[in-house]
C-alpha cells in the first residue's frame, strides 16, 4: 500500500506565517509574497486531499486482485476488506454484486441496493468510479465513492468501493497542514456542488444559490477555468482565492483568505 507522499510534508514545514500587517481600510490586492505562499498551501491542500484519496483508490485495486476478491463470495473476502479500513481517514468499504446487493465492512450485508446510483452503471461495466458525491445508505453520511471493479477473467463480478466520509476528509486536511488563522479551502465538482469545505455545513451545497452574486460569478470563473485567482464577498466580508483542478478528481480545489472588511 503506498503511503502518503512525503512532499507533502516538506512543504508545509517549510511554510512559515506571513507576519500581520494589521488591519486594512480596503481589501488591497496581494503582494507577490502574499500570493506565493497562499498557492503553496493551495498546492498542499490539493495534493494531501488527492494523496488521501489516491491511497484509498490503490487499496481497492490491490483488494480486487486477491483470490478473495475474485470469488465474489463476501465471507471469503470479509475478513481481508476490513483488515484494509485506514486508520488515518474513516471511511467505510464496500462489495456490491452486479444486481446491486451489498456488503459493508462495518455491517455485512445490507437491506438496500446501490443499483440506483449514477456510478453503478459504469462501476458494473468496467470502469473506476472517482469523487461521485452521495450521502451514504449504510451510514447517513455525506461521502464521496472510490470504487473499482472486480473481474473473473474478463467478466466483471461486482465492486469494491468506499465511502470516505467529506467532513472527516476536511478535518484530516486543517489537522494536517496548521492552516492560518482566515483560511478556507474547499473543492468544488464539475458540477460546481462543494464537495468538501472547511465548514462542514457547507458540503455538497452548491454556492451559486447562496444569495451572493459576487460568489456566483466566482464559482462560475473557476469552474470555465482549470487554475487561477477570484475574489468574491460572501457573509458580508471579502474573500480572496486561488484555485487548481485535481488530475484525479476534476475538482476544483480551492484556497484562500477571509479578508479585512472595507471601511466606508
Amino acid at each position: 500500500m503506498k503511503t502518503i507522499p512525503l512532499f507533502i510534508g516538506l512543504l508545509v514545514a517549510t511554510l512559515s506565517p506571513i507576519p500581520s500587517a494589521g488591519a486594512k481600510t480596503k481589501a488591497e490586492p496581494a503582494t507577490s509574497t502574499e500570493a506565493a505562499y497562499d498557492q503553496a498551501l493551495l498546492s498542499a491542500v490539493a495534493s494531501l486531499a488527492d494523496a488521501y484519496l489516491l491511497q484509498t483508490r490503490h487499496t481497492l485495486e490491490v483488494l480486487a486482485q486477491t483470490a478473495e476478491a475474485q470469488t465474489g463470495k463476501w465471507e471469503r473476502m470479509e475478513r481481508l476488506v476490513k483488515a484494509s479500513v485506514p486508520p488515518t481517514l474513516p471511511e467505510v468499504l464496500w462489495f456490491v454484486q452486479p444486481d446491486g446487493t451489498y456488503y459493508t465492512s462495518a455491517e455485512g450485508l445490507t437491506d438496500q441496493k446501490l443499483s440506483d446510483r449514477t456510478y453503478f452503471p459504469g462501476l458494473i461495466a468496467g470502469e473506476t468510479v472517482c469523487g461521485d458525491l452521495v450521502v451514504s445508505k449504510s451510514t447517513g453520511k455525506k461521502s464521496v465513492i472510490i470504487a473499482v471493479p472486480v473481474k473473473n477473467g474478463e467478466r466483471v463480478i461486482g465492486g469494491l468501493g468506499a465511502s470516505i466520509f467529506v467532513d472527516d476528509l476536511s478535518q484530516l486536511l486543517k489537522d494536517r497542514l496548521k492552516l492560518p488563522a482566515g483560511s478556507l479551502f474547499y473543492a468544488l465538482t464539475p458540477d460546481g456542488v462543494t464537495a468538501f469545505h472547511i465548514d462542514p455545513k457547507l458540503d455538497f451545497v452548491d454556492p451559486r444559490q447562496m444569495q451572493s452574486p459576487t460568489l456566483g460569478d466566482a464559482v462560475g470563473t473557476m469552474l470555465g477555468r482549470t487554475s487561477g485567482e477570484v475574489s468574491y464577498e460572501f457573509n458580508g466580508l471579502p474573500r480572496r482565492v486561488y484555485f487548481k483542478t485535481s488530475t484525479l478528481t476534476g475538482w476544483r480545489v480551492v484556497y484562500g483568505r477571509v479578508l479585512p472588511k472595507a471601511r466606508e
